[in-house]
């Protein structure tokens, strides 16, 4: 999963033609890290047909406030440049295959 900064925002997420899934964390946090493997085989799963990026909250401070991440970890599920889903916590990788499902 590329990891991607503020700046990386409007070309890698807000102008993509296909869904994107971006995974906010923190690598102190041991619920994120829970997240992150299974994110990371979901990402081969939809291959082609959803984009995954991850933000650590520490290098995306102004994307953080934009989108009222205050924990981690956070995914937000962009279609057409606009928010569509979110999820707080952690999770099972079948809760989160769910949760992309119904919202690309």
């Amino acid at each position: 999963m590329e990891t991607i900064k503020d700046l990386d925002l409007k070309e890698k997420v807000l102008e993509e033609k296909s869904p994107v899934l971006l995974y906010f964390y923190s690598p102190l946090q041991v619920p994120c890290l829970l997240v992150e493997a299974p994110l990371e085989n979901l990402e081969k799963e939809y291959e082609g047909r959803v984009k995954f990026y991850k933000m650590n909250i520490s290098e995306g401070v102004d994307t953080c406030l934009k989108y009222g991440v205050l924990s981690v970890p956070k995914m937000l599920i962009f279609k057409d440049g606009h928010v569509v889903a979110q999820r707080v916590g952690s999770a099972s990788s079948a809760v989160l295959a769910s949760f992309i499902k119904a919202h690309i």
